[in-house]
């Protein structure tokens, strides 16, 4: 839940000590007046019980024939919200009413005055719920706010990072293969639910990421705009970040992607559901009683879900818009054609048969790559050679010898074995990017990195304890008598440690 608390406070205070603001590079003067804006005001009232705000009607025309009619696939040129439908065409940003599901005919398209410090010069641009993200030739993000009200209610900003969202400004990082905008809201998603069935609220200050797919296609950096202006932080894709997406889009904490050969995935993922936000949030990985009316979240975050290959041809230009309350369905686009006809294809999130795609005409020309599409899960064609995983070891005391097989910063859990004699227990290790007010590089490096673990006993392993030497036995006794185990992870290139501030205090190597 994002809301401003003592601990937000001094935490913001603790940003502004140490990360200083004469470290970023000068932007032209007239992007001074950007600083401000209402992005990141609570704002808990849906958009269609605000009052009318001004017309469209007030700024120019685009030229004729310029833009489409309607834009249906979230692109880098082109994107929409539940209002309105955006698009940027020789470094100016464009603005229609979006229509319902008919088709017209035409858009009043509309050029939106732009801020001097970028008119001219929007490169892509991306829209969810009430915000715009518009990046300019200089990779630098500017966020429209109010973007679902009207008009005269639209305004600026550059903020970005901490502390909560007032820092000064980021820019997209390079060589980018699709990038995409995602905001969760309490005015137009209200709750989402957790893998154990669990309704939360949406925090009263939303959750706003900019989804950047990276690394060939295989990693997916999130940047939340309370976090610090780097690329550290990011979400396993499917088979432990080992396949190519070539195509990414995302709408209310649900991201979709595309390989190369038409395999689909979908995931529900966001800094505050997945759980790197303890200094503001409880999470469990076992339904637990509420603590003072409060549900805690239950952990692992929802998994990826492959989604059925569409049945007939595709490109890779796709789109996702979120669908009605709760966070749970969404309208999954794919560009394709049927024939001689173009357009795209369209399911329900929550359908789970191929059947569920349906073909709608569009006439306009295909603007993604056409894959080839066999009709049969080839998701593992073509995946990386191997994750990042890496093997830590170690004996903390002379009875154990602990092994970490597989530790991944971004991918969870990884398999811990405890070993004593010739018997070994096989446990799992989950653990999650903690929260962060500082710059750091992505990966392992050298500068430790904090993550949130828990342990977790199968309950196979508890069934046979009274079996196990007397080393193992102890330790399920006592550290571990639990099923889940709530314990510290740090972590470099060279050492992994886990604790729990008492008696479990191990630390590995490669």
């Amino acid at each position: 839940m994002r809301t401003v608390t003592p601990l937000a406070t001094a935490l913001a205070a603790l940003a502004l000590a140490v990360v200083p603001g004469a470290a970023r590079a000068a932007e032209p003067p007239s992007c001074d007046a950007l600083a401000g804006g209402t992005v990141n005001a609570i704002d808990a009232v849906p958009w269609a019980q605000i009052p009318a705000a001004g017309s469209l009607r007030q700024w120019p025309a685009a030229p004729a024939g310029l833009l489409p009619a309607r834009v249906d696939l979230r692109g880098a040129t082109e994107s929409f919200n539940q209002r309105y439908q955006f698009a940027t065409r020789g470094g100016q940003l464009y603005v229609a009413e979006r229509a319902g599901s008919a088709a017209p005919a035409t858009a009043d398209w509309r050029a939106l005055p732009l801020p001097g410090c970028f008119a001219g010069r929007v490169a892509s641009i991306s829209a969810d719920d009430d915000e715009l993200i518009a990046i300019d030739r200089d990779r630098r993000v500017f966020t429209l706010d109010n973007a679902l009200k009207g008009p005269d209610l639209f305004n600026w900003s550059k903020r970005w990072g901490p502390p909560l969202w007032t820092g000064p400004g980021r820019r997209l990082p390079g060589r980018v293969v699709a990038w995409s905008w995602s905001v969760l809201s309490p005015a137009e998603d209200r709750t989402w639910t957790d893998v154990g069935g669990t309704r939360h609220p949406v925090g009263e200050r939303k959750v706003s990421h900019i989804w950047a797919l990276r690394d060939g296609g295989r990693r997916m950096t999130f940047m939340d705009p309370w976090l610090p202006d780097d690329d550290s932080y990011e979400m396993c894709g499917p088979y432990r970040s080992r396949f190519r997406a070539v195509n990414l889009s995302a709408s209310g904490s649900q991201i979709f992607v595309i390989g190369a050969h038409g395999d689909l995935f979908t995931r529900l993922y966001d800094f505050d559901l997945a759980g790197h936000d303890e200094v503001f949030l409880r999470y469990v990985y076992a339904r637990t009683a509420p603590v003072d009316g409060v549900a805690p979240i239950e952990l692992p975050a929802p998994a990826w879900v492959r989604q059925p290959k569409v049945p007939g041809t595709i490109t890779s230009a796709i789109g996702i818009e979120k669908s009605g309350v709760g966070a749970r369905d969404a309208i999954l686009r794919v560009e394709g054609r049927r024939g001689a006809r173009t357009g795209y294809w369209e399911k329900r999130l929550l359908a789970r048969s191929a059947r569920a795609w349906r073909f709608h005409a569009g006439g306009r020309p295909l603007q993604g790559r056409v894959l080839d599409n066999p009709q049969r899960d080839s998701s593992r064609s073509g995946l990386a050679p191997r994750a990042e995983d890496v093997r830590f070891s170690g004996a903390p005391d002379v009875l154990r010898r602990v092994t970490v097989a597989d530790f991944n910063v971004h991918c969870t859990p990884a398999r811990l074995t405890v070993a004593a004699g010739r018997a070994t227990v096989a446990l799992r290790l989950h653990s999650v990017d903690a929260l962060r007010q500082v710059a750091r590089a992505r990966g392992l490096d050298a500068d430790p990195r904090a993550l949130y673990g828990t342990i977790e006993v199968p309950p196979a392993v508890r069934a046979r304890a009274a079996t196990l030497p007397p080393a193992l036995r102890a330790l399920l006794r006592g550290p571990l008598h639990g099923r889940y185990t709530k314990v510290s992870v740090t972590a470099t290139t060279r050492e992994l440690t886990i604790g729990d501030g008492g008696a479990l205090d191990w630390r590995l190597t490669r």
